[in-house]
């Protein structure tokens, strides 16, 4: 009878250091999956550095490369053309339209390239296009606070485009351009 409970016990003990590991590794993998799901995105959405959630961007390592929508690859340090503008610029409220660079943060193939259609549609000059894996929280407007007119472009693109959540400073890493729109999960057409 001794025996027949000393067994039990130890098989009690067992199952529950069984369990405890299957809970700590269903743990890890929850806390994982959460912080990739964040990262993973690779249709532009943008963040600020400050919400990010402490995860470096393929973009901000400039030895990495950002997938163009074409399959082609591309620096994500590329030049965008910043300055020529001429012919295709036009105001909104007094801020001028400046080139933009529209990255897709996102798992969803071909945001970036049907949100470029919407930019010009919208009277908007779109010079690239391409992918970004960043822990960026929300659909942003990035502008090169070096570019004359580019945070009041900035502010007049979101004010046409609501889908676009907010606009800072670009950080470094970013490629060249006055104006970076990252799309994320967030990024509606409307």
């Amino acid at each position: 009878m001794a025996r027949q409970q000393a067994r039990r016990r130890s098989r009690e003990r067992l199952t529950g250091i069984v369990l405890a590991v299957l809970g700590a590794v269903v743990l890890v993998v929850a806390v994982v999956a959460l912080t990739q799901q964040k990262g993973s995105k690779q249709d532009a959405a943008g963040s600020s550095p400050a919400a990010s959630t402490g995860a470096t961007s393929s973009a901000t390592r400039p030895s990495t490369s950002a997938s163009r929508s074409t399959g082609t690859s591309t620096s994500a340090s590329r030049s965008a053309r910043p300055s020529d503008t001429s012919g295709s610029s036009t105001s909104t409220g007094g801020a001028e339209k400046l080139p933009l660079v529209i990255l897709n943060n996102t798992t969803t193939n071909g945001l970036a390239t049907q949100a470029a259609e919407r930019f010009r549609n919208g009277g908007w000059r779109v010079d690239d296009i391409g992918n970004l894996t960043d822990d960026i929280l929300s659909t942003c407007v990035y502008y090169d606070p070096d570019v004359d007119g580019a945070k009041a472009a900035a502010a007049a693109l979101r004010a046409q485009f609501p889908g676009i959540q907010r606009s800072t400073e670009k950080f470094d890493g970013l490629p060249s351009g006055p104006l970076v729109v990252v799309l994320t999960s967030d990024y509606t057409s409307g």
